[in-house]
């Protein structure tokens, strides 16, 4: 995990602004407010929406960009975090989803897609807002996950995250 203001890339720092802007002075912003046309047409695709289901805790997405689809062959749009194909990705998606909604505030993670293509492994930095329309409950998470842009930056990140606590055994260089 990575705090927001670590967030030094164009869009992710775009996503994030437009969020907060949709705060209004409130705790939260709101879904209801929330336009996705109103932000660059090139964040669209890699834009992720989850609905939370309060009585059983899911996720289910509401929007999944064709980013997302194109990168990972398969479009989420209609079901459950839970029913993604790569388990460990399925377990991750909801912690990181869980952590969001317990922070309620916006929260950076960087990490691997190994599980998609074992022989390539691509970044991923998802940026996540919670949305709450009444300002208590969170209702939905918003996400923008960037691949390409600040990509030896966010290497770095991510094996520094590895490599915590102990001796270098990754470098973004290797």
């Amino acid at each position: 995990m990575v705090e927001p203001g670590e967030a030094r890339s164009t869009k992710s720092v775009a996503f994030l602004d437009h969020c907060h802007a949709l705060q209004a002075g409130r705790a939260l912003p709101r879904w209801s407010d929330f336009k996705l046309h109103e932000l660059p047409a090139d964040i669209i695709p890699y834009m992720a929406v989850v609905d939370i289901n309060g009585a059983d805790g899911s996720f289910t997405y509401r929007f999944w960009g064709t980013g997302h689809t194109a990168l990972k062959g398969v479009d989420m749009t209609g079901r459950k975090v839970s029913d993604i194909s790569a388990s460990a990705m399925a377990r991750m998606g909801q912690r990181q989803y869980e952590m969001v909604a317990a922070a309620r505030r916006p929260l950076i993670f960087v990490h691997a897609l190994t599980p998609y293509n074992p022989w390539k492994t691509d970044i991923q930095v998802a940026v996540r807002v919670p949305m709450s329309e009444d300002g208590k409950a969170i209702d939905r998470v918003v996400s923008y996950s960037n691949y390409v842009e600040d990509r030896k930056t966010w290497a770095d990140i991510y094996c520094r995250a590895l490599n915590a606590g102990g001796e270098t055994k990754i470098s973004a260089n290797s």
